[in-house]
């Protein structure tokens, strides 16, 4: 045991402590993300051991050690301590090659220790080896998760790192402990945020075949509409979460992506993981509640969903024809709930307006990366994609236009409008609303996602609302 009365010692965890991820999460996820039937390797791996799958992944895989999100507060805490003369010892479960690299990034700590074969530091582990090393009592330690209450107990002081309510609870209730790090808490619209709340507009689609058919006083499938609502942004809001966790590390070097929940680390990969999980699963049960129809198209979008993520992703121009598709799959999907069929018409008309939605999604992403590039005195390397984009988005639009005017004049609409001539109306006033929306884009001046543009730009809001106006007196005028 060191005599430990010169200095005072202060030993800090590294996952989700002094960095807001965890090494071993980044190592499998880059390890997989280009093949995903690598899982299966990582499970023979793990059947050897955990220590023996981190010797495999350090092999197979790079950390970017200057890319590494580590915490401030840590750091500047860490930063007075030394000024004070303390000790400062980095002591992690994650590999100690991995260790000494960090510390080669800081150069912060007196000492380092990580896992080897013979030694891993974990929890009672951990705690048994900082006992020995410097005595119980004789050093501070600063942790973030349960894992660590075995190295707390015998330490002299204890500092947490996390912004659960639930641990600062916990922690507390300790003599020893002398508080929290981080100085944001977890807040609900945190959670509203990782599950992308705003994109459930997208999931009104599913009452678009009962609301076209006019439908309005078929209370089955009202109720189902609802159910298929409900189920649909649950199993969207799952795959949202699940892709935020397969891009974490392209999310933590895009200019707005970054300040995503599990990028920018409020929630763990864990947490969000186990949030992911239980929304898929109360998802299909509702879905299981409609028809099994239904719950067929939704495995049909979780499927392709995957597809993207993994694959399309990366493909361009493929990428946005299934960004579209994910619009249309929601139209069949509140089709088979309600067993309302959908026109060809209806088909027809999705497909390009939501092909060109799709197109300005990307193309406006890519504007941003070019003028975060120019803030960074780099040249522009999309701007010939950005014109192919734009072209080609603003052709969908003027195909979508067209193809809602040919409907005005068929049968269909005799059938079903007393006054179809209202709806020329709309047609013009939909070119209108996609020129704005295209004309904003050009010029940069809107965020890349086109859900948040429909629900935050006044001028498009009034059109909007002004259509539906329309719309409306097309039926009972």
């Amino acid at each position: 045991m060191e005599n430990a009365e010169s200095k005072k010692i202060i030993c800090i965890d590294l996952d989700y402590t002094l960095i807001s991820t965890d090494i071993l999460i980044d190592q499998i996820l880059s390890f997989i993300k280009s093949n995903p039937f690598r899982i299966f390797t990582l499970l023979f791996w793990l059947l050897k051991s955990t220590q023996y799958l981190k010797e495999k992944l350090l092999e197979a895989t790079e950390i970017d050690i200057q890319k590494l999100p580590f915490r401030s507060e840590v750091l500047e805490f860490v930063a007075k301590a030394k000024q004070n003369n303390s000790k400062i010892v980095l002591v992690t479960a994650t590999n100690q090659k991995i260790a000494k690299k960090i510390n080669e990034r800081l150069g912060i700590f007196d000492e380092v220790f990580g896992s080897l074969k013979d030694r891993k530091l974990k929890g009672k582990n951990k705690a048994k080896f900082l006992e020995q090393k410097f005595g119980a009592q004789q050093f501070d330690y600063i942790g973030d998760s349960i894992s660590d209450f075995p190295i707390w107990k015998i330490a002299r002081n204890a500092f947490l790192v996390s912004n659960s309510n639930f641990m600062n609870f916990i922690l507390r209730r300790k003599n020893n402990f002398r508080g929290c790090l981080l100085n944001y808490k977890t807040k609900f619209k945190d959670f509203l945020q990782l599950i992308r709340i705003h994109q459930w507009i997208k999931n009104l689609l599913v009452f678009f075949p009962l609301i076209l058919a006019h439908q309005f006083t078929n209370f089955p499938a009202i109720v189902n509409s609802i159910l298929a609502f409900i189920s649909f942004s649950m199993l969207a809001s799952s795959l949202y979460i699940f892709n935020d966790i397969v891009d974490v590390d392209n999310d933590r070097r895009h200019p707005t992506k970054k300040n995503r929940p599990i990028a920018s680390g409020i929630f763990s990969v864990y947490t969000a993981f186990f949030i992911s999980l239980s929304l898929l699963i109360i998802a299909f049960a509702l879905s299981l509640k409609i028809n099994s129809n239904f719950t067929i198209v939704c495995a049909m979008y979780l499927i392709l969903s995957l597809i993207y993520s993994f694959w399309i992703k990366k493909v361009q121009v493929v990428d946005i024809f299934l960004l579209s598709l994910f619009y249309v799959v929601r139209l069949y999907a509140g089709s088979i709930a309600t067993e309302i069929s959908i026109s060809n018409w209806l088909l027809a008309f999705s497909m390009f307006f939501f092909l060109s939605l799709a197109t300005f999604k990307r193309m406006a992403d890519l504007k941003l990366v070019n003028s975060n590039a120019t803030n960074n005195g780099a040249l522009h390397p999309n701007e010939d994609v950005i014109q192919f984009f734009q072209n080609f988005g603003i052709g969908s639009s003027f195909a979508s236009v067209i193809v809602f005017i040919l409907y005005i004049n068929s049968e269909k609409v005799l059938q079903l409008y007393q006054h179809p001539s209202f709806l020329w109306a709309d047609a013009f006033l939909l070119l209108l609303w996609l020129m704005l929306v295209w004309n904003l884009a050009s010029k940069g001046k809107i965020e890349y996602d086109p859900v948040l543009v429909t629900v935050r730009n006044p001028y498009l809001i009034l059109l909007e609302l002004i259509m539906i106006v329309v719309w409306a007196m097309a039926i009972v005028l």
